[in-house]
């Protein structure tokens, strides 16, 4: 491509080359960002015109007090985006005159309409700016950002995994250290009945694909957990709610839709379950896994709070010597959301299926994203973290009850330690969560955790963002 003559430079240039406070996009994170954002930026809006020469590498370096290797990976960015040439022995030039338009913005989350739809795609997109009363996340600003940058830091330093395919179940390590922590809480497992998934998600739709549920009938929690609920309703499963207490599933009907409907599977979310934050008791676990052997039933246990309880219970792997249940769990929950790795556990007759449901829906997970996973949880802070966080959530949770039940709302678990709140309005209290997104308030209707969609009153809330006094200001406008 022909680059025109070199363009005088202007005042404004000059002095926007001249002050890292015109060059760098302070907004972003990394020094490298700064720079790509900062210079993409100015070349779009013309402020770097096309054939301008930039400073050298060196000098850029010594102006803004960064490193050459810094400023080098910014140049390399920019000119594999097209918005730079490289002269040899001439230096970096704008190379555009003008660029295309930026993509359309996407619709804010306010002006989307509160559905699942919303739910499964809106709520995650990084748009919201407010209150994320019935999101299911903990904010960003509770995790330990620092050590993850540590840990990818180390990982660079001393150990990047391969470039290649890593193992068909998972980083063989990060294999081992969960099979030694399920050991350690009760569940007879070996690292080769480990498979590691990109978060509990992926787990819960391997599991449905290696089990064939297509059309079939399967169990859940009612209420229960809208994203699998969603997967099932795909697959063109017939989906039968099992309702909840405030101690877990209601046995006699547990009982009375196994004897009616004979399926083959059961998913449920034991403890912190989502979206009501109720667990299992005791006599409630004892009596699943006792209606599970008698009519040969597969349960799926989706524990992804596990890092969480700070007061944990058995699993009902560990009650059942993972016989008759695969247990799910994540580490998305306590060492962040955008860190995708899940896990599940599996009697030895289903690691098979299971791996090869997994290669066909994705071929392998990421061993980078599995290796900063175990950098982290090997970590004795790791523990000391979790530790805090179920601390904080536990406290969130019991003022936010307070003031729910102040206000006459029925909670659901009022003993809950979950960030999950499940709770309904007074007689009489209409909430409108379309009027509360255009006031910035965001909030999850219980319909979306139902097979059946049908009406009802209850809403999931996320103890973690209901601190603002300007939350409780609104719900108590609605009374």
């Amino acid at each position: 491509m022909t680059i025109g003559p070199i363009v005088p430079v202007n005042f404004s240039v000059q002095f926007a080359m001249n002050s890292h406070n015109h060059l760098l996009d302070r907004s972003q994170r990394s020094k490298v960002t700064q720079l790509v954002h900062g210079i993409g930026q100015a070349i779009r809006q013309g402020t770097l015109p096309a054939g301008y020469r930039l400073p050298s590498i060196r000098q850029l370096a010594a102006e803004l007090g960064f490193s050459a290797f810094t400023i080098s990976d910014a140049y390399d960015r920019l000119l594999q985006q097209g918005l730079l040439q490289s002269r040899p022995g001439a230096g970096y030039y704008v190379l555009r005159k003008s660029l295309p338009p930026l993509p359309q913005q996407p619709n804010r989350l306010a002006q989307l309409p509160l559905d699942s739809d919303w739910l499964l795609t809106g709520i995650y997109d990084g748009q919201a700016r407010g209150i994320l009363a019935g999101c299911g996340w903990l904010p960003e600003s509770w995790y330990d950002a620092d050590g993850i940058a540590r840990a990818m830091r180390r990982i660079a330093r001393e150990q990047l995994p391969g470039l290649s395919y890593g193992h068909p179940q998972g980083l063989p390590a990060l294999r081992q250290l969960q099979a030694d922590k399920l050991q350690a809480v009760g569940i007879p497992c070996s690292a080769n009945q480990i498979l590691l998934t990109q978060g509990a998600t992926q787990a819960l739709s391997i599991l449905c694909d290696a089990l064939r549920l297509e059309q079939q009938t399967v169990l859940v929690d009612s209420p229960g957990y809208c994203n699998l609920i969603s997967s099932l309703k795909f697959r063109g499963c017939k989906i039968v709610g099992v309702p909840w207490t405030a101690d877990g599933p209601e046995l006699d009907s547990l009982a009375r839709l196994l004897q009616e409907h004979r399926p083959r599977v059961f998913f449920t979310n034991p403890w912190q379950q989502n979206p009501t934050g109720a667990s299992y008791s005791v006599q409630t676990a004892h009596g699943v896994l006792q209606l599970a052997r008698e009519h040969d039933l597969l349960i799926v246990e989706d524990n992804v709070s596990a890092d969480l309880l700070d007061n944990p219970l058995p699993t009902l792997a560990a009650m059942d010597g993972l016989q008759q249940v695969i247990h799910i769990g994540s580490y998305s929950k306590s060492l962040s959301p955008a860190l995708r790795v899940g896990h599940l556990a599996a009697p030895p007759r289903w690691v098979e299926a299971l791996t090869r449901a997994k290669m066909l829906a994705a071929l392998g997970t990421s061993s980078h994203t599995e290796q900063l996973a175990y950098e982290l949880v090997r970590d004795g802070k790791y523990r000391r973290h979790s530790q805090r966080l179920a601390d904080r959530i536990a406290e969130h949770s019991a003022v936010a009850i307070a003031r729910f039940e102040q206000l006459g709302w029925q909670v659901f678990q009022p003993a809950s330690r979950s960030m999950f709140i499940w709770a309904c309005p007074p007689p009489g209290v209409h909430i409108d969560a379309s009027r509360a997104q255009q006031q910035q308030i965001y909030l999850t209707p219980g319909t979306l955790f139902h097979a059946d969609a049908a009406n009802c009153a209850y809403w999931r809330f996320n103890s973690a963002y209901l601190q603002p006094d300007a939350f409780w200001h609104w719900l108590r406008q609605q009374q």
